[in-house]
């Protein structure tokens, strides 16, 4: 068992390193026409938690999306339920503009749930290297409830955050934890660290110098989970404040502020 998941995590990293976020982000950026909310039928939770984390087959996009469009379109309830949906927003009949908008919205979401698995994939390969027995839920029916991951009576939600200020944001519910997540411009924060115009160039030192260490920048630009981050987390497991604590001064760190 504690082979696979040392193997499984290594390889679930090497397939986030060949996904080709440049080409989907230059294809995908400006389809945004499908943003309602979806009926549970047509939601890609549960395709997306079956193959990725249950039977361990990392598809590329394409090849999980059509799976999926396929399975929806070949279940009847779903198939009647996704018709439905069109017909009352778009009232269209071309099938392919819907698709084409619904695919890059599953794009976006598939993303998402693949960075959530991130850590999900390391604390497991951390805690089987370290030798602690700790068990961690990961499926979709939690993720639809707003939890990540789960360990013991601790929910963790993976928050994605891009700049500075929103690394301060905290869950104010006593079981779960924010986990914040930060997708950084790096060449911007280098940029405003040589900008003579800049007046908090040590904020954004010591934002930078937290990113590197909680996160690693895979070489096609997907950030991951780096061990700094999940180490202190699983270490203090046992105990909800502790591991709040740690949570809050990497947040701390992340912002820019001395800790």
């Amino acid at each position: 068992m504690s082979d696979r998941i040392i193997k499984d995590f290594k390889k679930y990293r090497d397939f986030l390193a060949t996904i080709p976020l440049d080409k989907y982000r230059k294809e995908l950026k400006d389809i945004k026409w499908v943003e309602q909310d979806l009926p549970k039928e047509i939601l890609p939770l549960a395709s997306i938690f079956k193959y990725y984390w249950e039977e361990r087959q990392f598809l590329d996009f394409d090849k999980w999306f059509d799976t999926f469009w396929k399975d929806i379109n070949t279940n009847s309830l779903c198939k009647e339920v996704l018709n439905q949906f069109k017909k009352y927003y778009f009232d269209k009949d071309n099938n392919g503009w819907f698709k084409k908008g619904f695919r890059a919205r599953m794009y976006r979401t598939w993303v998402s749930v693949l960075t959530q698995m991130d850590f999900c994939y390391l604390f497991q390969f951390l805690c089987t290297r370290e030798g602690k027995d700790l068990s961690l839920e990961c499926n979709a029916a939690l993720d639809a409830r707003g939890v990540d991951a789960k360990v013991g009576n601790i929910g963790f939600q993976v928050a994605k955050i891009s700049n500075r200020k929103e690394a301060r944001s905290a869950s104010k519910k006593k079981t779960l934890v924010t986990i914040p997540y930060a997708v950084f411009n790096i060449e911007e924060f280098e940029r405003k660290i040589k900008s003579p115009r800049v007046k908090d160039k040590k904020g954004y030192q010591n934002s930078l110098k937290a990113f590197q260490k909680y996160f690693i920048r895979l070489k096609n630009g997907f950030v991951v989970f780096g061990e700094a981050y999940l180490l202190p987390i699983i270490d203090n497991i046992e105990d909800i404040t502790k591991v709040k604590e740690t949570v809050d001064k990497i947040s701390l760190e992340l912002s820019g502020e001395e800790v």
